[in-house]
């Protein structure tokens, strides 16, 4: 259970006042009993001295005994002398001299007598005080020379009962104790609790994010006053700060926003650049055959059967071009509208777009899976099309820039069907990426190629591609062996929340 600070400063104060109070309460009644002991010690010596006086041979001076001036300090006695019968129920009785000095008069109803003479007679035997006997204390009396003569029981006016002197304060005590706890409780609260409770109302609101707050100040000239003032301080000091800081990380998202537009234009202009590289490769090559085929049409001596075969030549060619354009209008950008798309079409098309760079620099692109029939997804074909187009320069870059290998240069290009998925994988055999390099490659403009030749956002344009599709990017490589960039795109195309899986026991990463 949570307590609150006062609660607890409360609670301690009343611990300690009810400490104090009860040490100091102790104190004073042991102090009190102890004076009280000593005087009875005093009037007990000082009767035993009377009684002894008036001892003789002859009998006793009763008249003495009962002029003694200090009889006034008790309020019951009985003395008797040794001559005591002791019957077998354990009964004690007087056969000599019993004097009641005080009268019985005053006697309470239900004072036991009994209980006095066997006190008097065990004091005697023993020779030793009894204490608490009905109420008083006996004690033996011995003779002029020494010898056991008798006993008294005797209870005094002042004698100290603990208990009762206990309840006679606790009163006092309580209401003292109270009153002490609440004055302190309410000093402290003023002077200490108070401007605490502000302090911490005023750090909730800080870290809630108002900075503004400020606690009054109470002019105070202390360490709690200057505890407020400090706290106002420096809540003006991170507002200021904060108002900066927001202005710096205005103007640096702003300068961000516009290198990162700059970049994206940049990428983009090269990714035309890979495209016009494609279809001017597509286009030339039929484009020669179509020019000398139209050439040798125009002669008059050719044949019939020659002018079919080169007819037939420009409507090949013709239409190998056809293709190219269709191929390059799949790609256009245009407003990107989610519809089914044939990823083994875009993968064939983005190959095809590359297959001229791969013939020049030595490479062999082999596609596997399912490629040959449609698998369709739900997307944007644009989009798609651009990832595949980005991931294949990607590992012709790679390619390029690596030394040649004994087995060739290759990319491998896989795509699968899987339950609720369909995987692509782009794999080639360059130099890698080390691990470290392998966490930061889809980090936004991040490059592992040299100043000038990347942008650092192939591969996050790809990842925000696949993630807009709900799909997963996953990245190996081992240096010196391969890179191999996975994705998967559901089949729904419906955008998961991060941690949602794609297929129970299926590899997946969140994208």
């Amino acid at each position: 259970m949570r307590l609150s600070l006062r609660s607890r400063v409360l609670g301690l104060v009343f611990l300690m006042n009810t400490l104090v109070f009860g040490l100091g309460g102790g104190f004073a009644l042991r102090t009190q009993v102890a004076a009280s002991q000593q005087l009875e010690d005093g009037i007990t010596e000082d009767l035993l001295a009377t009684i002894r006086r008036t001892i003789r041979p002859e009998g006793l001076n009763v008249g003495r005994i009962l002029r003694w001036p200090s009889w006034r300090f008790f309020e019951d006695a009985i003395l008797v002398d040794r001559e005591l019968v002791v019957s077998t129920d354990g009964e004690v009785k007087t056969t000599g001299v019993a004097l009641n000095p005080l009268g019985v008069g005053n006697r309470a109803a239900g004072f036991d007598k009994g209980a006095a003479l066997i006190g008097i007679e065990q004091s005697i035997r023993t020779q030793a005080p009894v204490e608490n006997v009905e109420g008083g204390r006996v004690v033996p009396i011995n003779g002029p020379r020494g010898e056991a003569w008798g006993g008294i029981w005797f209870r005094s006016r002042d004698r100290v009962n603990r208990a009762s002197m206990a309840r006679s304060m606790f009163p006092w005590f309580a209401l003292s104790t109270l009153a002490l706890t609440l004055a302190t409780f309410f000093a402290v609260r003023r002077l200490v609790l108070d401007p605490i409770a502000d302090l911490g109302d005023g750090a909730r609101r800080v870290r809630s994010g108002d900075l503004s707050v400020r606690l009054p100040d109470t002019g105070r000239r202390d360490e709690m006053g200057d505890l407020v003032r400090a706290f106002n301080d420096m809540a003006g000091t991170v507002q200021g700060f904060n108002e900066r800081l927001e202005d710096e990380v205005r103007r640096a998202t702003e300068q961000a926003r516009k290198a990162e537009a700059a970049a994206m234009t940049q990428r983009r202009l090269a990714a035309m650049g890979e495209l016009a590289a494609g279809i001017a490769h597509e286009i030339n090559n039929p484009l020669g055959g179509l020019q000398n085929a139209v050439t040798t049409l125009a002669r008059e001596d050719l044949s019939a059967e020659k002018r079919a075969r080169y007819l037939e030549l420009l409507t090949t060619g013709l239409s190998r071009i056809g293709e190219t354009v269709n191929r390059l209008r799949r790609f256009t950008p245009r407003a990107a509208t989610r519809d089914e798309v044939d990823l083994a079409e875009t993968v064939r098309d983005a190959t095809d777009l590359v297959r001229h760079r791969a013939e020049r620099l030595d490479v062999q692109i082999e596609l596997r899976g399912a490629l040959e029939a449609p698998l369709v997804i739900r997307g944007a074909r644009t989009e798609i099309g651009q990832a595949v187009l980005n991931l294949l320069a990607n590992a012709l870059d790679a390619l390029e820039e690596g030394a040649s290998r004994k087995s060739g240069r290759r990319i491998d290009v896989t795509l699968e069907r899987r339950s609720d998925h369909a995987r692509l994988a782009v794999r080639d055999n360059g130099h890698g990426v080390s691990a470290d390099e392998l966490d930061r490659v889809q980090d936004l403009f991040y490059t592992t190629k040299e100043v000038g030749k990347g942008t650092g956002l192939g591969l996050p344009l790809v990842h925000n591609t696949v993630k807009q599709h709900g799909g997963w990017v996953h990245i190996e490589s081992e240096v010196g062996a391969y890179f191999e960039v996975e994705l998967g795109f559901p089949f729904d195309g419906v955008v998961r929340k991060p941690g949602d899986g794609l297929a129970p026991g299926e590899r997946g990463h969140g994208a």
